[in-house]
C-alpha cells in the first residue's frame, strides 16, 4: 500500500473509544495503518478539584514522550499523522512538522459555552488551542456545528476546515432494520450513562405522568435511578453484544432529550437499527443523522421534545415510516466507500 498513516487516538471516555473503533475499522483496509493510543486517564475523575486536574495533566505529560516518539518515527517513515482530538495534537506538538498533520474532531472547549452560558475555556487555553488548530494542514470536523465554531472562536481559515462524516460501518453491519410488528405497542428506548445531562430523568417523569399500557420504555444507563415499575431498566449492556443488538432491534423510537452533547454516536446506532429518533438541538451532531419530520425530530428544548413525543406515540404509521427512512438514510449517506473516500481525499490529496 502506498498510503501510510499514523492514527493517534485518545480514548478517554466511551464516546471517544467508540469513535476510535470506528475510525480504525474505516482505515484498516485502505492503507498501511499504525495506531498510537495516547494515554487515557487510568481513573475516571468526577471531581473538579485542582489536584485532580493537575494529576490528569501530569499523566498526559508523561504519556507525551511516547506520543512524540511515535509521531517523529511516523514522519520519518513518510506517514501522514492524524490526531483524533485537539489534546493529542497539543501534546505531540514539539515533534510534529508544521502544517503536515490533521485533527479529526467533533468538540472543542468552547463548543458548549453558548449552550451552558458559562466560560469553559479560559483565555490562555483558547490561545494555545488556537495555535494548535491553525498549525494543522486541515481540521476534519464531524459536524457543521464544530466547523462553524472553530472558525469563529479559533480563527481557523475556511481553507483549513473540511467537513467529514463519522463512520458508521460497524453499526450498519451490526444492526438490521427493526421489524414491523403487528401489535399496538410503542417501544421507546433511551441510552445514556449520565442520565441527567442526557435527559433520561425528564423522560422517566414523562412516562410516569402520561402512562399508557401500550407505551413501553426501556432505560439503558449506569446511573442509579428510581424508575417507574413499568419501566425496563438495563444497567450492564456492552456495545456489540447480543443484548445491545436486541434492544435496538426491538424498539421503535430512540429518545435523547439531552441538555448538551457534541456528536452522540448513539443517534447513528439508532438510525442504523431503523428507529425513529427524537432529540434536542443541543445534540449538536443531530443534523448529521436526523432529517426533521422524515426520520425523526430535532426539538428546540426538552419541553418541546416531550410535546412531540406525545404526538408521535399516537401515530404508529408515522413511526413505521420514520423507521424505514432512518435505515435508508444511513445506508445512502454513510455508505462505507463514500465516507472513507472523503478522508483519503483530504489526507492524501
Amino acid at each position: 500500500m502506498d498510503k501510510k498513516l499514523l492514527l493517534v487516538t485518545f480514548p478517554v471516555d466511551l464516546g471517544n473509544a467508540k469513535n476510535e473503533t470506528s475510525l480504525v475499522d474505516m482505515f484498516k483496509d485502505h492503507l498501511d495503518l499504525k495506531i498510537h493510543r495516547f494515554i487515557p486517564d487510568k481513573k475516571k475523575h468526577h471531581s473538579t478539584s485542582k489536584l485532580d486536574y493537575v494529576a490528569i495533566i501530569s499523566q498526559r505529560f508523561v504519556g507525551s514522550f511516547a506520543l512524540q516518539k511515535a509521531v517523529y518515527q511516523a514522519q520519518n517513515e513518510g506517514r501522514k499523522v492524524v490526531f483524533h482530538g485537539i489534546s493529542p495534537a497539543l501534546f505531540a506538538y514539539p515533534a510534529t512538522q508544521l502544517g503536515s498533520s490533521y485533527i479529526i474532531t467533533d468538540w472543542t472547549r468552547k463548543l458548549y459555552e453558548p449552550i451552558l452560558g458559562t466560560q469553559l475555556s479560559p483565555a490562555w487555553q483558547t490561545f494555545i488551542h488556537k495555535h494548535i488548530l491553525n498549525s494543522q494542514k486541515y481540521i476534519l470536523g464531524l459536524t457543521d456545528a464544530v466547523v462553524e465554531e472553530i472558525a469563529k472562536d479559533y480563527g481557523v481559515p475556511e481553507s483549513k476546515l473540511k467537513k467529514v462524516k463519522l463512520p458508521f460501518t460497524i453499526d450498519l453491519n451490526l444492526f438490521t432494520s427493526s421489524p414491523k410488528r403487528q401489535d399496538n405497542e410503542i417501544r421507546i428506548l433511551f441510552v445514556g450513562g449520565d442520565i441527567k445531562r442526557k435527559g433520561g430523568d425528564i423522560l422517566l417523569r414523562w412516562f410516569a405522568d402520561n402512562y399508557q399500557p401500550n407505551v413501553k420504555l426501556t432505560i439503558v444507563t449506569t446511573s442509579l435511578i428510581d424508575a417507574h415499575p413499568q419501566v425496563t431498566l438495563e444497567t450492564n449492556v456492552k456495545y456489540g453484544e447480543p443484548k445491545h443488538i436486541e434492544l435496538f432491534n426491538n424498539h421503535d423510537i430512540f429518545v435523547l432529550p439531552t441538555k448538551c452533547e457534541g456528536y452522540p454516536a448513539v443517534l447513528g446506532e439508532a438510525a442504523c437499527a431503523g428507529l425513529a429518533i427524537l432529540t434536542t438541538k443541543n445534540a449538536l451532531g443531530a443534523p448529521e443523522i436526523i432529517q426533521n419530520g422524515v426520520n425523526g425530530y430535532i426539538c428546540e428544548s426538552q419541553e418541546d421534545l416531550l410535546k412531540q413525543l406525545n404526538i408521535l406515540v399516537k401515530n404508529k404509521p408515522l413511526i413505521e415510516a420514520m423507521k424505514i427512512k432512518s435505515r435508508e438514510y444511513m445506508e445512502k449517506e454513510f455508505a462505507p466507500e463514500l465516507v472513507v473516500s472523503e478522508y483519503l481525499n483530504y489526507i492524501f490529496e
